[in-house]
């Protein structure tokens, strides 16, 4: 299913842009930090450490999906 992007102009704030990414990075480094100080087996340790990287993994995919069927929603109602 594709849709096509319309020529409708949306801004960004910039300072919102930033804010999200410095949130990102410390609540990844945060995560991070805790999994490698964590007083746990190394197994443990790497467990928590891919299911994290996963996680934001899977954040993503489905932020992006979410944001193309609104996109496709939208093309269907103009």
């Amino acid at each position: 299913m594709s849709a096509s992007r319309s020529n409708t102009s949306i801004t960004v704030s910039s300072s919102w842009v930033m804010f999200t990414w410095i949130s990102f990075v410390v609540a990844l480094l945060s995560m991070a930090i805790a999994v490698i100080y964590m007083p746990m087996e190394s197994w443990l340790r790497a467990y928590l450490g891919l299911s994290g990287l996963f996680l934001v993994q899977s954040s993503i995919s489905l932020s992006r999906t979410l944001r193309d069927q609104a996109e496709v929603e939208a093309a269907k109602n103009s």
